[in-house]
């Protein structure tokens, strides 16, 4: 009875036919190329701990290689990405003198669970809306939404002066679906520290506006610029995996840095964040024919609205010239 229905199917025509075989050609074609990449980066990756029994391994990347770099910024694959972002985050931490070790911050870890923070309700009232499609985060109270919990729940007791603030719970969910809660938190302590989000997340959003300042007066395009100056939307109404490659990688790269830039402002320095600085210029570029034409309730919805990219790669390639001109600005 259940394939009863099936009778009334119609027979597959030549083109249906057509259509599938080439559908698994493609299919294949896409596998064929993620596995060598996947072999590419584990040619790159060298393995620094091997776990016990039932246990992975740990690898280490040179963040130095101009091979690893390249491929960072065409995507880490999927297999590889826990892997590399932990190397990159391991390798600043061992650069930067203080940085806690991942045993310390464990154990900070564990013994701020037994604590209350004064951002218990809103963290549970947030986490249940975050990401709840996936498969992790459907069940209450359960699975990944208890470790996303216990993650948010310490580091608003870990920086006291910051709390919890809303925009944590989508990354500590993303960082969730690489790493466990522990190794997430680790995670998330050597973002704050070295990759500038602990200033973006301070009271009064100094360093936040300094970054939106910096992106309107050095990334974005001067037309686009104006258009929204004309329309009084600042820059604030609108700050995917493959940018928290790079930015993981390249969110630290101090080598830019110049003075004429520190005379002309008192504000902080963001060149932590030129990564996004490059991913919103370049969507905003994308946007240049719709915004320029734009009154400001149609401005407002294409800058507020999802974007969707119907091409990843070349997304990324848009980014990375929008990263490379304007360093290659700083060094004139």
């Amino acid at each position: 009875m259940d394939e009863a229905g099936d009778m009334l199917n119609a027979a597959p025509s030549l083109q249906d036919i057509v259509d599938e075989i080439q559908a698994e050609k493609l299919t294949e074609v896409m596998k064929r190329k993620e596995w060598e990449r996947s072999e590419k980066w584990r040619k790159m990756a060298k393995v620094v701990r091997r776990g016990g029994e039932g246990e992975g391994m740990e690898f280490e990347f040179d963040m130095r290689n101009p091979k690893l770099i390249e491929r960072t910024w065409k995507g880490i694959p999927d297999r590889w990405r826990g892997a590399a972002w932990w190397s990159f985050m391991a390798t600043s931490a061992r650069e930067h003198e203080g940085s806690p070790s991942e045993e310390r911050i464990v154990a900070e870890f564990h013994r701020l669970q037994r604590r209350s923070s004064p951002d218990d309700v809103q963290i549970d009232l947030d986490v249940p809306r975050t990401i709840s499609r996936h498969i992790m985060f459907r069940r209450r109270y359960r699975g990944g939404q208890r470790l996303l919990f216990r993650v948010l729940h310490a580091i608003s007791i870990y920086y006291p002066e910051t709390g919890y603030v809303q925009g944590m719970a989508s990354l500590a969910a993303t960082l969730l679906c690489y790493f466990d809660e522990e190794k997430c938190f680790v995670m998330l302590v050597r973002m704050w520290h070295l990759r500038g989000l602990a200033r973006l997340y301070r009271p009064g959003f100094e360093e936040l506006m300094a970054a939106m300042g910096d992106f309107s007066k050095h990334w974005l395009n001067k037309e686009v610029a104006s258009k929204l100056d004309e329309l009084c939307i600042d820059t604030t109404a609108y700050a995917q995996l493959r940018i928290w490659d790079v930015f993981l990688l390249l969110g630290n790269d101090t080598s830019f840095m110049y003075e004429s830039r520190k005379s002309e402002t008192n504000t902080p320095q963001t060149v932590e964040y030129d990564v996004l600085h490059a991913t919103s210029a370049a969507l905003a570029q994308a946007l240049r024919e719709v915004l320029l034409g734009a009154e400001f309730e149609n401005a407002m919805k294409a800058l507020t609205s999802p974007i969707p990219v119907k091409d990843e790669d070349f997304l990324m390639k848009v980014v990375k010239a929008e990263y490379k001109q304007h360093h290659g600005k700083k060094r004139a």
